[in-house]
């Protein structure tokens, strides 16, 4: 084989950089949901006995440790594994497996969890079976991921411009609604009410609220397909946080002035409410379509964009098959795993409650992010020789434990023993963890 022939084989396996810093972020923010709130409003207002808005700018705070973990490890490990890269790099090999394996079990149940919404709300709306509108959304983002990063990008910005108008409709309604009815006022009560305020309270608020940022870290997945990935990623997962921290407070703040309290005739769709007190039906249907279209595409062409690329990251290693570190021939995408995962989130679909995919994500992200942080403050000790740094990863660790700790039963269950299949397979394809792995490699 020549060298110009080599150069060509090369460069078809590696992905195509084309992003910039603002399509990581639109792209974080498609996936987190702009309008997030409006979804699980009622359940935040019941648990924190209505600071719904302090939930989530305390839920802000305690993911800026977080994002600031990535942010460190994107500048050094520029990689499309995201946090399976940055452990493997830093503590080994095997470890970094289990922290690829279970945020598998996040990125992969994700597209699940917002196609059963979108798509429980569209058979609820139109009488038209769930499946039907799960297959319609499921075809769309996976012809779309396919296409190319490129195209998916642009669908991630429309969608983020209309899901950005829809919370901007809203905000300008609810506070015309605010300064014309002579019975509402702004005010801090919704985010301090001595009446019913307790932190126990408002913590188990927070516990839900933080569900809402999950997904922000998908960006890192991308980190091969940016420009200048070192300095344009650590930027944007950093910057993601404020600003998605800014859009959930604001709503949830006018939404805590218009209906005061916590008392709803159904919490699940408390925010519908709300929005019709704000601005009528029509804001009521518009609220309700942006949701579902911002959870059914934005949200499911980004988590199978990111779960898609920790597959093709996994099997490039050897730690999965090497099928999936196939790039599609022209359009350099992981084509494979991203068929791979939708054909995985059919079965989901039928298996699993909307309660124990929203769990068992839970678990998979939080030991993920401990993991990131375990691993951050080893660099920094044993590596960069800088203990004075870990200030930082070791206070990101303890608030993600705390949330961890208040997962439900199943999650941790299910969570345990996928992390003990993880193993076995490990310990099979190491044979017995004496080799790097059995699976070929590029």
């Amino acid at each position: 084989m020549t060298e110009t022939q080599e150069n060509k084989q090369t460069e078809k396996q590696e992905l195509k950089r084309v992003l910039k810093m603002w399509d990581l972020i639109a792209f974080a923010i498609i996936t987190m949901v702009p309008i997030a709130p409006m979804g699980i409003y009622g359940v935040v207002a019941v648990l924190s006995k209505g600071h719904v808005p302090l939930a989530y700018a305390i839920a802000a705070c305690a993911m800026v440790f977080t994002a600031w973990g990535y942010g460190q490890f994107v500048k050094r490990y520029p990689e499309a594994g995201s946090v399976y890269a940055y452990v493997r790099e830093t503590i080994g090999a095997n470890v970094g497996f289990i922290a690829g394996w279970t945020i598998l079990l996040d990125y992969i149940l994700i597209p699940a969890l917002v196609i059963l919404v979108s798509a429980l709300w569209l058979e609820a709306l139109t009488g038209i079976p769930m499946m039907i509108w799960a297959l319609l959304f499921i075809i769309t983002a996976t012809v779309t991921n396919v296409l190319g990063i490129e195209l998916t990008a642009k669908a991630a910005n429309v969608l983020f411009y209309f899901e950005v108008f829809v919370l901007i409709v809203f905000l300008v309604a609810a506070i015309h609604k605010i300064t014309t009815d002579p019975a509402l006022s702004f005010s801090l009560r919704a985010f301090y009410n001595p009446e019913t305020f307790n932190f126990k309270y408002v913590l188990s608020g927070t516990s839900v609220a933080v569900l809402s940022f999950l997904g922000f870290d998908i960006m890192t997945t991308l980190a091969e397909e940016t420009l200048e990935a070192r300095k344009v990623v650590s930027k944007a997962v950093v910057l993601v946080i404020p600003i998605i921290g800014i859009m959930f407070v604001s709503q949830t703040y006018l939404g805590a002035i218009i209906h005061p309290g916590y008392e709803f005739a159904d919490p699940d769709v408390a925010f519908y409410y709300i929005a019709s007190e704000a601005g009528g039906r029509w804001l009521q249907i518009l609220v309700v379509f942006g949701t579902i279209l911002a959870w059914g595409v934005g949200d499911t062409i980004a988590a199978q964009a990111g779960i898609s690329r920790v597959l093709y990251s996994m099997g490039r290693q050897g730690h999965l098959p090497r099928i999936f570190s196939k790039l599609h021939p022209t359009r350099q995408t992981p084509y494979v795993s991203t068929i791979i995962v939708a054909l995985i989130t059919i079965p989901l679909l039928y298996l699993l409650t909307l309660k124990d995919i929203s769990s068992l994500v839970n678990f998979g992200a939080l030991t993920s992010f401990a993991l990131m942080h375990v691993a951050l403050a080893y660099r920094l000790v044993k590596v960069e020789h800088k203990p004075l740094s870990i200030v930082m990863p070791i206070i990101g660790f303890c608030i993600t434990a705390v949330v961890w700790y208040g997962l439900d039963v199943l999650a941790k269950s299910v969570g345990i023993v996928w992390i003990i299949v993880g193993v076995i397979y490990l310990a099979f394809i190491t044979r017995g963890f004496k080799v790097k792995t059995i699976l070929p490699v590029d």
